[in-house]
């Protein structure tokens, strides 16, 4: 049966992107390595993380994982709020963060899904951030009835969940892909748009699209070689974009209270 307990140990086992660098773990030029990686091959990431006039604004990241992104708002000033089931992910983006005693920021070991209670009463954020987080969760409607209950009427929301229909879902039925990095993710959920609109109706949706195809061959990929499939090499990025946009695997969304 899949509870937090056993996703908690999953997690803690198998850090997202934990593998991206060959320097000295958790170094500084460790963390510069993992997020050069992280952005090169998902470069949507920047621009969907990127916030209007988020300096010494309030932010929360549901689902931290190692710091890349929680980096990437404390360098733009922000008053960062990071949130993690895992309490080594949380280690490593304490580390990471502790290199430079000017940012601003507050992490906390916790389940999404009753977020609240490890927060003071009435907070509330500017911004919320949450990037392939929610479909691990084992409820996603308590864990966006948390994220309301943070909200006020200014507050941007945006959230990445896998894509039910993605080129790479359509793989994962077909036993040629998996979800992670790793087998046997406890929980892994996909939502098609109208679902999510469904799940988001008490919420004003601001934006909804696709992106992300990947296309690195694997072999060479986990030796920094950033070799693409045939099939991938020679299609224009114009057409590859197109598809990216209609059966990308980041399913992105942008809504507000």
């Amino acid at each position: 049966m899949t509870n937090i307990k056993n996703i908690k140990k999953f997690w803690d086992k198998n850090p997202c992107n934990i593998k991206h660098s060959k320097k000295k773990f958790q170094s500084k030029e460790y963390f510069k390595e993992v997020d050069k990686k992280k952005f090169f091959v998902e470069p949507h990431i920047k621009e969907f993380g990127t916030f209007k006039n988020i300096k010494n604004k309030n932010i929360l990241e549901i689902g931290c994982g190692i710091g890349t992104m929680a980096e990437f708002f404390c360098k733009k000033g922000a008053y960062y709020t990071g949130v993690e089931l895992s309490g080594k992910s949380l280690e490593i983006t304490k580390k990471r963060l502790s290199y430079n005693k000017k940012y601003k920021f507050n992490l906390i070991q916790a389940n999404c899904e009753i977020l609240t209670k490890y927060l003071k009463k009435n907070t509330k954020f500017d911004y919320i951030f949450s990037f392939g987080v929610l479909h691990h969760t084992t409820d996603i409607k308590k864990a966006l009835k948390e994220i309301k209950k943070l909200s006020h009427k200014k507050t941007e929301i945006r959230i990445m969940v896998y894509a039910k229909n993605s080129y790479k879902n359509f793989l994962i039925n077909e036993n040629l892909e998996r979800f992670e990095r790793v087998k046997n993710v406890p929980i892994a959920n996909v939502y098609t748009k109208q679902e999510m609109k469904d799940l988001l109706k008490e919420f004003k949706i601001i934006e909804i699209k696709k992106d992300h195809i990947f296309p690195y061959i694997i072999k060479y990929y986990k030796k920094n070689i950033y070799k693409k499939h045939k099939w991938i090499e020679a299609m224009p990025k114009k057409i590859f974009s197109i598809l990216e946009k209609n059966i990308g695997w980041h399913l992105m969304i942008k809504f507000r209270i």
